[in-house]
Protein backbone atom coordinates (compact mmCIF):
# COMPACT_ATOMS: atom_id res chain seq x y z
CA UNK A 1 0.00 0.00 0.00
CA UNK A 2 2.58 2.37 0.69
CA UNK A 3 4.19 1.85 -2.53
CA UNK A 4 0.97 2.49 -4.55
CA UNK A 5 0.65 5.47 -2.19
CA UNK A 6 4.06 6.56 -3.67
CA UNK A 7 2.89 5.88 -7.17
CA UNK A 8 0.10 8.33 -7.06
CA UNK A 9 1.68 11.35 -4.99
CA UNK A 10 4.08 10.97 -7.91
CA UNK A 11 1.43 10.94 -10.51
CA UNK A 12 0.45 14.28 -8.80
CA UNK A 13 3.37 15.81 -9.05
CA UNK A 14 3.91 15.16 -12.50
CA UNK A 15 0.51 16.07 -13.11
CA UNK A 16 0.83 19.57 -11.74
CA UNK A 17 4.42 20.14 -13.32
CA UNK A 18 2.63 19.78 -16.87
CA UNK A 19 0.15 22.08 -16.14
CA UNK A 20 2.39 24.97 -15.13
CA UNK A 21 4.34 24.18 -17.85
CA UNK A 22 1.01 24.27 -19.96
CA UNK A 23 -0.26 27.88 -18.28
CA UNK A 24 3.40 29.18 -18.07
CA UNK A 25 3.72 29.09 -22.18
CA UNK A 26 0.38 30.24 -22.49
CA UNK A 27 1.08 33.33 -20.67
CA UNK A 28 3.88 33.77 -22.50
CA UNK A 29 1.89 33.90 -25.53
CA UNK A 30 -0.91 36.40 -24.21
CA UNK A 31 1.11 39.82 -24.04
CA UNK A 32 0.57 42.09 -27.16
CA UNK A 33 3.50 43.92 -27.91
CA UNK A 34 0.76 47.14 -28.47
CA UNK A 35 -2.58 48.21 -26.19
CA UNK A 36 -5.03 48.32 -29.54
CA UNK A 37 -5.60 46.28 -32.22
CA UNK A 38 -3.92 47.84 -35.53
CA UNK A 39 -7.13 46.71 -37.58
CA UNK A 40 -10.13 48.19 -35.96
CA UNK A 41 -8.51 49.82 -33.20
CA UNK A 42 -10.11 48.24 -30.24
CA UNK A 43 -8.56 47.85 -27.45
CA UNK A 44 -6.64 44.62 -26.86
CA UNK A 45 -7.11 42.45 -23.74
CA UNK A 46 -4.70 39.66 -25.49
CA UNK A 47 -3.35 38.66 -28.24
CA UNK A 48 -6.40 37.91 -30.59
CA UNK A 49 -8.74 41.07 -31.09
CA UNK A 50 -11.86 39.75 -30.00
CA UNK A 51 -13.55 42.32 -32.60
CA UNK A 52 -12.32 41.29 -35.55
CA UNK A 53 -10.23 38.44 -34.62
CA UNK A 54 -6.89 39.70 -36.30
CA UNK A 55 -3.24 38.98 -34.34
CA UNK A 56 -1.66 40.62 -32.57
CA UNK A 57 1.78 40.95 -34.67
CA UNK A 58 4.74 42.99 -34.15
CA UNK A 59 5.31 44.86 -37.29
CA UNK A 60 8.84 45.69 -36.17
CA UNK A 61 10.29 42.58 -35.92
CA UNK A 62 13.13 40.76 -37.93
CA UNK A 63 12.54 38.56 -40.89
CA UNK A 64 13.27 35.83 -39.02
CA UNK A 65 10.69 36.19 -36.79
CA UNK A 66 8.05 36.59 -39.54
CA UNK A 67 9.45 33.14 -40.99
CA UNK A 68 8.88 31.72 -37.40
CA UNK A 69 5.82 32.62 -36.79
CA UNK A 70 4.45 31.27 -40.38
CA UNK A 71 5.98 27.84 -39.31
CA UNK A 72 3.94 28.07 -36.22
CA UNK A 73 0.73 29.60 -37.37
CA UNK A 74 0.38 26.77 -39.90
CA UNK A 75 2.09 23.99 -38.61
CA UNK A 76 2.46 24.79 -34.97
CA UNK A 77 6.75 23.86 -35.01
CA UNK A 78 7.10 25.74 -31.50
CA UNK A 79 7.32 24.26 -27.58
CA UNK A 80 3.89 23.11 -28.59
CA UNK A 81 4.67 20.62 -31.00
CA UNK A 82 7.89 19.77 -28.75
CA UNK A 83 5.80 19.37 -26.00
CA UNK A 84 3.15 17.35 -27.61
CA UNK A 85 5.68 14.77 -29.20
CA UNK A 86 7.65 14.70 -25.36
CA UNK A 87 4.44 13.29 -23.81
CA UNK A 88 3.15 11.48 -26.83
CA UNK A 89 5.94 9.17 -26.02
CA UNK A 90 6.71 9.57 -22.14
CA UNK A 91 2.89 9.34 -21.25
CA UNK A 92 0.71 7.07 -23.23
CA UNK A 93 -2.61 8.00 -23.27
CA UNK A 94 -2.21 11.66 -21.43
CA UNK A 95 -2.72 13.71 -24.69
CA UNK A 96 -5.45 11.89 -25.45
CA UNK A 97 -7.36 12.84 -21.95
CA UNK A 98 -6.60 16.28 -21.98
CA UNK A 99 -8.10 16.04 -25.69
CA UNK A 100 -11.50 15.08 -24.27
CA UNK A 101 -11.02 17.31 -21.49
CA UNK A 102 -11.48 20.52 -23.46
CA UNK A 103 -7.63 21.18 -23.23
CA UNK A 104 -7.25 21.38 -27.04
CA UNK A 105 -4.98 24.49 -27.78
CA UNK A 106 -2.07 23.87 -25.05
CA UNK A 107 -0.85 20.77 -27.83
CA UNK A 108 -1.00 20.59 -31.06
CA UNK A 109 -4.35 18.71 -32.68
CA UNK A 110 -4.43 14.89 -32.63
CA UNK A 111 -5.38 15.11 -36.54
CA UNK A 112 -2.67 18.26 -37.41
CA UNK A 113 -0.15 15.91 -35.59
CA UNK A 114 -0.98 13.33 -37.32
CA UNK A 115 -1.04 14.78 -40.71
CA UNK A 116 2.42 16.82 -40.19
CA UNK A 117 4.30 13.11 -39.09
CA UNK A 118 2.69 11.63 -41.99
CA UNK A 119 4.07 14.12 -44.78
CA UNK A 120 7.51 13.80 -43.18
CA UNK A 121 7.12 9.87 -43.13
CA UNK A 122 6.35 9.28 -46.32
CA UNK A 123 8.26 12.03 -48.64
CA UNK A 124 11.54 10.74 -46.37
CA UNK A 125 10.48 7.08 -47.28
CA UNK A 126 9.51 7.37 -50.94
CA UNK A 127 12.39 9.31 -51.97
CA UNK A 128 14.75 6.23 -50.27
CA UNK A 129 12.60 3.53 -51.73
CA UNK A 130 12.64 5.46 -55.32
CA UNK A 131 16.75 6.10 -54.92
CA UNK A 132 17.48 2.23 -54.45
CA UNK A 133 14.87 1.09 -56.49
CA UNK A 134 16.89 2.98 -59.43
CA UNK A 135 19.92 1.41 -57.47
CA UNK A 136 18.48 -2.26 -57.76
CA UNK A 137 17.37 -1.84 -61.40
CA UNK A 138 21.11 -0.64 -62.24
CA UNK A 139 22.56 -3.83 -60.72
CA UNK A 140 20.00 -5.96 -62.79
CA UNK A 141 20.83 -4.39 -66.01
CA UNK A 142 24.71 -4.59 -64.83
CA UNK A 143 24.33 -8.72 -64.47
CA UNK A 144 25.67 -8.95 -68.01
CA UNK A 145 29.09 -7.51 -66.51
CA UNK A 146 31.03 -10.84 -65.61
CA UNK A 147 31.73 -11.03 -61.24
CA UNK A 148 35.20 -11.81 -62.41
CA UNK A 149 35.37 -7.75 -64.56
CA UNK A 150 33.76 -6.26 -61.87
CA UNK A 151 36.36 -7.88 -58.97
CA UNK A 152 39.09 -6.61 -61.54
CA UNK A 153 37.78 -3.14 -61.63
CA UNK A 154 38.03 -3.12 -57.89
CA UNK A 155 41.00 -4.32 -57.13
CA UNK A 156 42.58 -2.07 -60.14
CA UNK A 157 45.06 0.99 -60.28
CA UNK A 158 42.72 3.58 -61.66
CA UNK A 159 45.66 5.54 -62.61
CA UNK A 160 46.69 2.90 -65.18
CA UNK A 161 44.04 0.95 -66.30
CA UNK A 162 41.96 3.31 -68.48
CA UNK A 163 43.63 2.48 -71.67
CA UNK A 164 40.96 2.56 -74.29
CA UNK A 165 38.99 5.59 -75.95
CA UNK A 166 36.29 5.14 -77.85
CA UNK A 167 32.93 7.19 -78.91
CA UNK A 168 30.23 5.68 -76.93
CA UNK A 169 26.83 5.82 -75.77
CA UNK A 170 24.76 5.32 -72.05
CA UNK A 171 28.13 5.83 -70.22
CA UNK A 172 27.00 7.39 -67.66
CA UNK A 173 24.51 4.83 -66.87
CA UNK A 174 27.40 1.98 -67.05
CA UNK A 175 29.08 4.36 -64.57
CA UNK A 176 25.84 4.28 -62.45
CA UNK A 177 25.69 0.25 -63.02
CA UNK A 178 29.47 -0.32 -61.87
CA UNK A 179 28.85 1.62 -58.96
CA UNK A 180 25.70 -0.03 -57.85
CA UNK A 181 27.85 -3.03 -57.93
CA UNK A 182 30.45 -1.84 -55.66
CA UNK A 183 33.13 -0.27 -58.17
CA UNK A 184 34.06 2.75 -56.05
CA UNK A 185 36.58 4.66 -58.11
CA UNK A 186 34.25 4.48 -61.03
CA UNK A 187 35.08 8.45 -61.79
CA UNK A 188 38.70 7.69 -62.41
CA UNK A 189 38.55 4.20 -64.26
CA UNK A 190 35.61 6.16 -66.66
CA UNK A 191 36.73 9.67 -68.22
CA UNK A 192 34.02 10.96 -69.78
CA UNK A 193 34.99 13.92 -71.91
CA UNK A 194 32.44 15.88 -72.17
CA UNK A 195 31.35 15.49 -68.79
CA UNK A 196 27.68 17.41 -69.67
CA UNK A 197 26.98 14.80 -72.49
CA UNK A 198 25.33 12.38 -69.64
CA UNK A 199 24.19 9.43 -71.75
CA UNK A 200 24.25 10.63 -75.29
CA UNK A 201 27.29 10.13 -77.58
CA UNK A 202 30.42 11.15 -75.59
CA UNK A 203 34.38 10.35 -76.00
CA UNK A 204 35.13 7.90 -72.81
CA UNK A 205 38.55 6.18 -71.64
CA UNK A 206 37.96 3.16 -70.02
CA UNK A 207 39.84 -0.74 -68.98
CA UNK A 208 40.12 -2.72 -71.94
CA UNK A 209 38.75 -5.37 -69.51
CA UNK A 210 35.74 -3.40 -69.36
CA UNK A 211 35.48 -2.71 -73.44
CA UNK A 212 35.93 -6.16 -73.91
CA UNK A 213 33.48 -7.24 -71.61
CA UNK A 214 30.48 -4.59 -72.34
CA UNK A 215 31.06 -2.74 -75.55
CA UNK A 216 29.14 -3.55 -78.78
CA UNK A 217 29.73 -1.84 -82.08
CA UNK A 218 26.52 0.39 -82.78
CA UNK A 219 25.27 2.78 -85.73
CA UNK A 220 25.24 6.30 -85.17
CA UNK A 221 22.08 7.58 -83.99
CA UNK A 222 20.05 9.32 -86.83
CA UNK A 223 19.78 12.94 -85.00
CA UNK A 224 23.40 13.09 -84.34
CA UNK A 225 24.38 12.21 -87.95
CA UNK A 226 21.80 15.13 -88.72
CA UNK A 227 23.78 17.40 -86.14
CA UNK A 228 26.54 16.79 -87.35
CA UNK A 229 25.93 17.91 -90.95
CA UNK A 230 24.08 20.72 -89.94
CA UNK A 231 26.83 21.82 -88.19
CA UNK A 232 29.40 21.82 -90.87
CA UNK A 233 27.17 23.89 -93.10
CA UNK A 234 27.48 26.70 -90.07
CA UNK A 235 29.98 29.29 -89.92
CA UNK A 236 32.37 28.23 -87.18
CA UNK A 237 33.63 31.63 -86.43
CA UNK A 238 32.24 31.66 -82.90
CA UNK A 239 32.78 29.70 -79.34
CA UNK A 240 31.53 26.32 -79.87
CA UNK A 241 29.94 24.22 -77.26
CA UNK A 242 31.05 21.09 -76.01
CA UNK A 243 28.56 18.59 -77.74
CA UNK A 244 29.22 21.03 -81.21
CA UNK A 245 33.17 20.23 -80.35
CA UNK A 246 32.82 16.61 -79.75
CA UNK A 247 30.83 16.10 -82.97
CA UNK A 248 32.98 18.08 -85.59
CA UNK A 249 35.77 16.27 -83.78
CA UNK A 250 34.15 12.51 -85.61
CA UNK A 251 36.73 11.14 -87.97
CA UNK A 252 35.09 11.62 -91.27
CA UNK A 253 35.66 10.46 -95.07
CA UNK A 254 37.15 12.98 -96.77
CA UNK A 255 36.22 12.27 -100.02
CA UNK A 256 32.39 11.18 -99.45
CA UNK A 257 31.97 13.37 -96.31
CA UNK A 258 30.62 10.38 -94.73
CA UNK A 259 31.69 9.78 -90.73
CA UNK A 260 33.92 6.80 -90.13
CA UNK A 261 34.45 6.71 -86.20
CA UNK A 262 32.98 3.21 -84.19
CA UNK A 263 30.14 3.94 -81.97
CA UNK A 264 29.89 1.71 -79.29
CA UNK A 265 27.00 1.17 -76.53
CA UNK A 266 27.01 -1.49 -73.47
CA UNK A 267 23.51 -1.82 -73.61
CA UNK A 268 23.03 -3.22 -76.32
CA UNK A 269 23.84 -6.70 -74.71
CA UNK A 270 21.18 -6.53 -73.20
CA UNK A 271 17.52 -6.63 -73.40
CA UNK A 272 16.61 -2.92 -73.65
CA UNK A 273 12.79 -3.56 -74.11
CA UNK A 274 12.58 -5.47 -70.85
CA UNK A 275 15.20 -2.93 -68.97
CA UNK A 276 12.83 -0.27 -70.10
CA UNK A 277 9.25 -2.39 -69.01
CA UNK A 278 11.21 -3.18 -65.55
CA UNK A 279 11.90 0.88 -65.14
CA UNK A 280 8.05 1.64 -66.13
CA UNK A 281 6.38 -1.27 -63.90
CA UNK A 282 8.85 -0.17 -60.91
CA UNK A 283 8.06 3.61 -61.39
CA UNK A 284 4.44 2.60 -61.66
CA UNK A 285 4.72 0.43 -58.13
CA UNK A 286 6.37 3.20 -56.23
CA UNK A 287 3.59 5.69 -57.56
CA UNK A 288 0.80 3.81 -56.89
CA UNK A 289 2.59 3.20 -53.22
CA UNK A 290 3.22 6.80 -52.59
CA UNK A 291 -0.35 7.24 -53.47
CA UNK A 292 -2.25 4.83 -51.73
CA UNK A 293 -0.25 4.22 -48.49
CA UNK A 294 -1.22 7.42 -46.70
CA UNK A 295 -4.89 7.46 -47.69
CA UNK A 296 -5.33 3.52 -46.60
CA UNK A 297 -3.26 4.75 -43.20
CA UNK A 298 -5.58 7.41 -42.80
CA UNK A 299 -8.84 5.44 -43.20
CA UNK A 300 -7.27 3.09 -40.49
CA UNK A 301 -7.82 5.61 -38.08
CA UNK A 302 -11.87 5.96 -38.07
CA UNK A 303 -11.91 2.02 -38.48
CA UNK A 304 -9.64 1.90 -35.19
CA UNK A 305 -12.02 4.36 -33.52
CA UNK A 306 -14.98 2.71 -34.77
CA UNK A 307 -13.41 -0.95 -33.14
CA UNK A 308 -12.85 1.11 -29.66
CA UNK A 309 -16.35 2.08 -29.64
CA UNK A 310 -17.66 -1.28 -29.74
CA UNK A 311 -15.43 -2.41 -26.70
CA UNK A 312 -16.34 1.34 -25.45
CA UNK A 313 -19.89 1.97 -26.59
CA UNK A 314 -20.51 4.99 -23.99
CA UNK A 315 -17.61 7.29 -25.16
CA UNK A 316 -18.54 9.71 -27.66
CA UNK A 317 -16.55 8.54 -30.87
CA UNK A 318 -14.64 11.69 -31.16
CA UNK A 319 -12.89 10.60 -27.79
CA UNK A 320 -12.18 7.40 -29.67
CA UNK A 321 -11.21 9.13 -33.00
CA UNK A 322 -8.75 11.12 -30.67
CA UNK A 323 -7.18 8.52 -29.29
CA UNK A 324 -6.68 6.21 -32.52
CA UNK A 325 -5.12 9.82 -33.93
CA UNK A 326 -2.21 9.31 -31.28
CA UNK A 327 -1.74 6.06 -31.27
CA UNK A 328 -1.41 6.12 -35.44
CA UNK A 329 0.83 8.69 -34.57
CA UNK A 330 3.13 7.16 -32.35
CA UNK A 331 3.27 4.51 -34.64
CA UNK A 332 4.54 6.49 -38.04
CA UNK A 333 7.09 7.49 -35.49
CA UNK A 334 8.41 4.08 -34.46
CA UNK A 335 8.00 2.52 -37.59
CA UNK A 336 10.61 4.92 -39.00
CA UNK A 337 13.17 3.01 -37.42
CA UNK A 338 12.80 -0.36 -39.37
CA UNK A 339 11.83 1.31 -42.59
CA UNK A 340 15.49 3.66 -42.23
CA UNK A 341 17.14 -0.05 -41.35
CA UNK A 342 15.63 -1.85 -44.62
CA UNK A 343 16.81 1.11 -46.92
CA UNK A 344 20.08 0.55 -45.72
CA UNK A 345 19.85 -3.10 -45.54
CA UNK A 346 18.53 -2.32 -49.71
CA UNK A 347 21.55 -0.14 -50.13
CA UNK A 348 24.04 -2.23 -49.11
CA UNK A 349 22.78 -5.05 -51.05
CA UNK A 350 21.37 -7.20 -48.52
CA UNK A 351 24.09 -6.76 -46.26
CA UNK A 352 24.29 -5.24 -42.88
CA UNK A 353 27.71 -4.88 -42.17
CA UNK A 354 27.75 -2.10 -40.11
CA UNK A 355 24.95 -3.07 -38.19
CA UNK A 356 25.19 -5.93 -35.40
CA UNK A 357 23.03 -8.35 -37.20
CA UNK A 358 21.10 -9.91 -34.01
CA UNK A 359 20.63 -6.05 -33.19
CA UNK A 360 19.61 -4.87 -36.35
CA UNK A 361 17.06 -8.12 -36.83
CA UNK A 362 16.09 -7.33 -33.03
CA UNK A 363 14.70 -4.44 -34.10
CA UNK A 364 12.03 -6.04 -36.67
CA UNK A 365 10.77 -7.39 -33.55
CA UNK A 366 10.95 -4.94 -31.23
CA UNK A 367 9.55 -2.23 -32.74
CA UNK A 368 6.06 -3.85 -33.01
CA UNK A 369 6.01 -4.90 -29.40
CA UNK A 370 6.74 -1.67 -28.14
CA UNK A 371 3.46 -0.93 -30.35
CA UNK A 372 1.48 -3.14 -29.29
CA UNK A 373 2.44 -2.42 -25.20
CA UNK A 374 2.12 1.30 -26.18
CA UNK A 375 -1.51 0.70 -27.55
CA UNK A 376 -2.04 -1.43 -24.25
CA UNK A 377 -1.02 1.19 -21.10
CA UNK A 378 -2.80 4.03 -24.34
CA UNK A 379 -6.19 2.06 -23.46
CA UNK A 380 -5.68 1.91 -19.23
CA UNK A 381 -5.57 5.11 -19.43
CA UNK A 382 -7.71 6.42 -21.43
CA UNK A 383 -10.72 3.90 -20.79
CA UNK A 384 -9.63 4.00 -16.83
CA UNK A 385 -10.54 0.33 -16.24
CA UNK A 386 -8.64 -2.27 -14.40
CA UNK A 387 -5.83 -4.22 -16.07
CA UNK A 388 -7.33 -7.27 -16.29
CA UNK A 389 -10.35 -5.36 -18.35
CA UNK A 390 -8.34 -3.34 -20.30
CA UNK A 391 -6.35 -6.86 -21.41
CA UNK A 392 -8.53 -8.71 -22.76
CA UNK A 393 -10.33 -5.88 -25.04
CA UNK A 394 -6.58 -5.02 -25.95
CA UNK A 395 -6.53 -8.52 -27.56
CA UNK A 396 -9.95 -8.38 -28.94
CA UNK A 397 -9.64 -5.08 -30.14
CA UNK A 398 -6.11 -5.34 -31.25
CA UNK A 399 -6.59 -8.80 -33.42
CA UNK A 400 -10.21 -7.85 -34.83
CA UNK A 401 -8.25 -4.24 -35.91
CA UNK A 402 -5.24 -6.48 -37.32
CA UNK A 403 -7.86 -9.05 -39.47
CA UNK A 404 -9.71 -6.56 -40.39
CA UNK A 405 -7.05 -4.01 -41.67
CA UNK A 406 -4.62 -7.05 -42.85
CA UNK A 407 -7.46 -8.27 -45.34
CA UNK A 408 -7.58 -4.27 -46.97
CA UNK A 409 -4.14 -4.18 -47.33
CA UNK A 410 -3.94 -7.45 -49.03
CA UNK A 411 -6.83 -6.62 -51.17
CA UNK A 412 -5.20 -3.42 -52.18
CA UNK A 413 -1.85 -5.57 -52.93
CA UNK A 414 -3.38 -7.78 -55.20
CA UNK A 415 -4.87 -5.02 -56.96
CA UNK A 416 -1.68 -3.38 -57.46
CA UNK A 417 -0.09 -6.63 -58.80
CA UNK A 418 -2.84 -7.53 -60.99
CA UNK A 419 -2.67 -3.34 -62.63
CA UNK A 420 1.34 -3.92 -62.56
CA UNK A 421 1.41 -7.21 -64.78
CA UNK A 422 -1.15 -5.46 -66.83
CA UNK A 423 1.72 -2.74 -67.17
CA UNK A 424 4.02 -5.31 -67.52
Amino acid sequence: MRFLEILRQRRRRIRRHLEAVRLKRIRRHTQPGYTHCMNCGTPLKGMYCHRCGQYALDIYQPMWKYIRQYFENMYQFDGKIWLTLRLLFTRPGYLTNEFNEGKINSYVHPFRLYMCISVVFFTLFFMGAERETSRALLVLAGEQIPDSIVDTLKQADPATLPDTTVYAYNTQTLRNTLLARGVEQTDSLLHLRYGEQGNELNEVTLPTVLFRACMTRTALHQDDEQTVASLRRLDKNGYLDDDELLYLSLPTDTTTGRITANVYDWMTRIDQAATLHHQATASFVLGQLSKWTPFYLMFLLPLHALIFKLFYHRRRYMEHFAHATHLGSFLLILIAIPAGLLLKYLAQGGGMDILIPSFAASLFWICPLLILLYQLVSMHTVYRQGWGKTLVKWLLSTALFSLISLGIAVGLLLQLVYSALGKW
